[in-house]
């Protein structure tokens, strides 16, 4: 755990900032204590519907209470939702099951601040129904924290959405299509080929060729060879189960993982909206892994746009909406920043 000193509302914020990389909006973050020392952050999209409220708070406490050193917690809820005179307080309910679900882990919950986009304040005030008086959120960069974590280099981007490609930028409807009907006439080699392409290119780190990216794309539009190329992605001998999960002890290949994302994009850029969907969600899935939350939903936005059916989407999205957080991003030993620092 790292030895940095939080004195202040807007030293542990700003530590929010810096330790996820990205300024969250719409989140729950979370930052485990171990006495004074701090501990991994989670961060997590506020749900969308409140019957999923239960199920958010029991993963949220779950997610935090998986590193078997923690003992208090810091919350900080980010929303635009307004929380001034005359407001009702945002996410009251939410906020009262993530503590309870805290206290019943044994984890003490030391403080909650509510930021909004100019200001932040203690969540509970003087009277319990009211946030408590706000600060604008220049005060943060002023912070003695975060004066030394930027000396150190540390800097806070803006989101931590990566830009979609480019979608449809030289689109070959015709190629992908005329790849799927020869699947037809012998799918169980096609698909074989299929795999053992994709494979060699992220073996090898090479890029596609145009033909090459066509047979991937119509590859992936089987259900089956999609699943086996992400379970199979991670380069782990787990069971299939545990590895689209990331529930597994043993850390993926993080460099194999980045690679096919490089492929994943490349992909897109000859994606008709037609077959956009399997790489769109596997984006999402490993964004997901990753513990970049908020990157997934807007893939799989994108993903449901295109096929509002897409089950795997609508799967992932559902997660998203719960709060679920992957194995590997609640492990200080698997977590995708800790292997890229």
């Amino acid at each position: 755990m790292e030895p940095i000193r939080i004195s202040s509302p807007a030293d542990a914020i700003s530590y929010m900032g810096h330790s996820l990389g990205y300024w969250p909006k719409k989140s729950l973050v979370c930052v485990a204590l171990d006495g004074a020392a701090l501990g991994p952050t989670l961060r997590v999209n506020l749900p969308v519907a409140t019957e999923f409220v239960e199920t958010y708070a029991e993963s949220v406490a779950h997610s935090v209470g998986f590193d078997p050193d923690a003992t208090a917690v810091l919350m900080a809820l980010f929303t635009h939702q307004p929380w001034g005179k005359g407001n009702p307080k945002p996410f009251a309910s939410l906020i009262q099951g993530v503590k309870r679900r805290f206290l019943a882990a044994g984890l003490l919950v030391h403080d909650v601040w509510i930021v909004g986009p100019e200001s932040y304040a203690t969540y509970d005030g003087a009277n319990p129904t009211t946030c408590g008086k706000e600060t604008p959120l220049e005060a943060l960069e002023s912070s003695t924290l975060n004066a030394e974590l930027v000396y150190q280099g540390s800097l806070i981007g803006e989101r931590d959405t990566p830009a979609i490609p480019e979608l449809f930028a030289a689109v070959d409807h015709d190629a992908v299509e005329s790849a799927i009907r020869d699947m037809t006439t012998n799918p169980a080699k096609s698909l074989d080929a299929a795999y053992r392409l994709w494979m060699d290119l992220i073996d090898h780190g090479d890029d596609p060729t145009h033909e090459q990216s066509a047979k991937i794309l119509a590859g992936l539009q089987h259900v089956g060879l999609r699943d086996q190329i992400l379970a199979d992605m991670p380069g782990i001998n787990e069971p299939m189960g545990s590895t689209l999960f990331g529930a597994t002890d043993e850390a993926p290949q993080w460099e194999r993982i980045d690679g096919s994302e490089k492929l994943l994009r490349q992909l897109l850029t000859i994606t008709a909206p037609a077959h956009a969907a399997a790489p769109l969600t596997m984006l999402g899935h490993i964004c997901w892994w990753k513990g970049r939350g908020t990157a997934a939903a807007n893939y799989m936005h994108v993903a449901l746009t295109f096929d509002p059916d897409y089950h795997l989407a609508r799967l992932l999205d559902q997660m998203l909406g719960a709060g679920v957080v992957s194995g590997w991003a609640q492990h200080k030993n698997t977590a995708y920043r800790n292997h890229n620092q």
